[in-house]
């Protein structure tokens, strides 16, 4: 009986360890282990990129403290900028229609955005929310379309390629170069894009995407501190009016 005893509790040790083992070797494990909190705020303090952040209606450069408030997940306004973006929302064709009533030129853009989330696997909350804050709720100059000599416009709703000493330039070179002529176009580039380059690029939150826990300092959507928090918040409010069901939270990033 007692080597029977012995034999079972053998057994136990071992799968235990197998079952450690495979949780710290696992890269689930491993990239939740690259940096302390405090060593990615000092990397990001640091950058060569900086952080910026709005003051008196125009944007400074941010300093730690200001850095630490949007980044420090604790200090968080929303849990929506550590949800899994890559999870499609269960929302009708009429839902979307109505969040985008008052939308510029997104307005009766529904079943783009609608067929963008299908087609890539991209939240649509998300996808309008974003394009929210970077058009000026789809006002913007490079969200009406940059118009070219040749007559045809180019539209750009998520600020790709655009940067901040020239946005509407920059960004209007960039739809030109991918054929952005039309909203549609626009709405499923920009999914693609967020899809291709940050989504299956293990930053599918919009903390990771802003913050980049595994690497930070690099690969950042935004220079702006609040841009996770601020399109989290929009996203909040959509998903709390509509009464739709969340996907997964995630924020185990730092040793």
């Amino acid at each position: 009986m007692k080597d029977r005893f012995s034999l079972i509790l053998g057994l136990v040790i071992i799968i235990i360890f197998i079952v450690l083992l495979f949780i710290f070797e696992s890269p689930f494990f491993k990239e939740h282990q690259t940096h302390t909190y405090k060593e990615a705020l000092e990397i990001h303090t640091q950058s060569d990129s900086p952080a910026v952040t709005q003051k008196d209606n125009k944007f400074v450069y941010a300093d730690k403290k200001d850095i630490d408030k949007y980044m420090d997940i604790e200090k968080s306004k929303t849990d929506l900028q550590f949800m899994d973006l890559s999870k499609k929302v269960d929302i009708s064709e009429k839902q979307v229609k109505d969040i985008l009533k008052d939308k510029g030129v997104l307005k009766g853009k529904e079943k783009a955005f609608i067929n963008a989330q299908e087609k890539y696997d991209v939240n649509v909350i998300y996808l309008m929310s974003h394009a929210f804050i970077e058009t000026g709720n789809g006002n913007s100059e490079l969200a009406s379309g940059v118009k070219m000599s040749n007559g045809k416009k180019f539209y750009n709703f998520y600020g790709i390629g655009a940067f901040d000493q020239d946005a509407v330039e920059t960004g209007s070179s960039y739809a030109r170069k991918k054929g952005w002529t039309s909203p549609e176009k626009a709405i499923h580039g920009g999914a693609e894009f967020v899809k291709k380059e940050y989504l299956n690029n293990e930053q599918n939150t919009l903390y990771k995407m802003r913050w980049n826990p595994y690497n930070p300092g690099q690969h950042l959507y935004a220079t702006d501190v609040n841009w996770a928090t601020s399109i989290g918040q929009i996203m909040e409010s959509y998903y709390d009016k509509h009464d739709l069901k969340k996907s997964k939270i995630y924020k185990d990033y730092y040793k």
